[in-house]
């Protein structure tokens, strides 16, 4: 005979056999029971509720208008809303906010651009870590950008724009999105490479920006080209120059900034989508398993394309691991600019 306290409980058992089954079945019963936990069975029927895509930048802009994209196939995909909330300001570290501080169940997505990694470069102290405070789902896409500028600026190509900028130091006024984004430190390379001077003006986002560059208060920008395309096309705004080393098939007729003046000039610009960290991962797996089918589509690559914009897609490891190359590489990019992170 042998004798088990457990649980306060004596338990007898006659053989080992008995002891044995004994414990099978009560190691059976306690994986059963963590197996339909509360936070399993959250994770099994996700999603049973409407989902917020919370987007950094003001609506209208081109990280704005490829998150509505995303989130509208999502919803399709998911059997639930995804509903999008802009949150602009703060260099998209508002929303950023947000979603670090959200419940970690998947409910709440930050659909980010590489304004992300610009923060961890700018600032000393966030109100989050842009890394472990949040769980990489996967790149989306990659954007073309551009030196955009009012037609009534005359000049073209790099050194035109250059040449001018140092006739009026200081007298050129460029947009970006906000002091930290993508578009900021675009201008900020751009300026650095070429040792020009201009007067940087700051809004919350692209549309803002748009408005004023189309009226002439604002000369030019470097940025995204995906919202700008309405205006380019109309003859509204043009481009100066394309911030890569490959001229693009969107817009055949414009040179590119390495070629016209400024040897090596490229911007890469992603977005892509988090979520809080340590949210279940089969919930992550399933969000990725689904922006990357999305993402696949022809009608999305279409769409992507005609926007000036590549899809990537990837896993939640090569997204983290874009994410950290980038606070490196821009670390070095603010030194050199001269830029004091605040």
């Amino acid at each position: 005979m042998i004798v088990l306290k457990i649980g306060g409980k004596i338990m007898k058992h006659a053989t080992a056999w008995g002891l044995k089954f004994s414990l099978e079945a009560s190691i059976a019963a306690l994986v059963g029971g963590l197996a339909f936990a509360p936070g399993a069975r959250a994770a099994d029927d996700y999603p049973n509720r409407p989902i917020r895509m919370l987007v950094g930048f003001s609506a209208g802009g081109a990280t704005d208008l490829s998150a509505r994209m995303i989130a509208l196939q999502l919803s399709e995909r998911l059997g639930q809303s995804v509903v999008v909330e802009n949150r602009p300001g703060a260099g998209g570290s508002i929303a950023a906010s947000a979603v670090a501080k959200a419940p970690a169940d998947g409910y709440t997505l930050l659909y980010t651009s590489a304004a992300h990694a610009i923060n961890a470069a700018l600032y000393k102290s966030l109100p989050f870590d842009p890394v472990t405070d949040f769980q990489p789902i996967t790149t989306v896409t990659t954007t073309l950008n551009a030196l955009i500028a009012h037609p009534s600026l005359p000049v073209r190509g790099a050194a035109g724009f250059i040449a001018y900028a140092k006739a009026n130091p200081g007298g050129v006024s460029m947009a970006s999105t906000g002091i930290g984004s993508s578009s900021h430190m675009a201008q900020v390379l751009f300026t650095s490479m070429a040792g020009i001077k201009v007067n940087h003006v700051p809004y919350k986002g692209t549309g803002e920006a748009i408005r004023d560059i189309v009226s002439g208060e604002i000369k030019a920008s470097v940025d995204a080209v995906t919202a700008y395309l309405p205006y380019l096309r109309n003859g509204s705004l043009k481009v100066v120059c394309l911030g890569d080393v490959r001229r693009s098939t969107l817009l055949p007729d414009a040179p590119t900034c390495d070629e016209t003046g400024l040897p090596g000039y490229a911007v890469r610009s992603w977005q892509g989508v988090l979520t809080t960290a340590n949210v279940p991962r089969n919930i992550v797996d399933r969000l990725n398993r689904e922006i990357n089918a999305i993402l696949k589509s022809p009608e999305t690559i279409r769409q992507m394309q005609a926007a000036g914009a590549r899809p990537l897609g990837g896993t939640p490891e090569e997204y983290a691991a874009i994410i950290k190359q980038d606070i490196a590489k821009l670390k070095e990019l603010v030194s050199l600019a001269g830029i004091q992170p605040q």
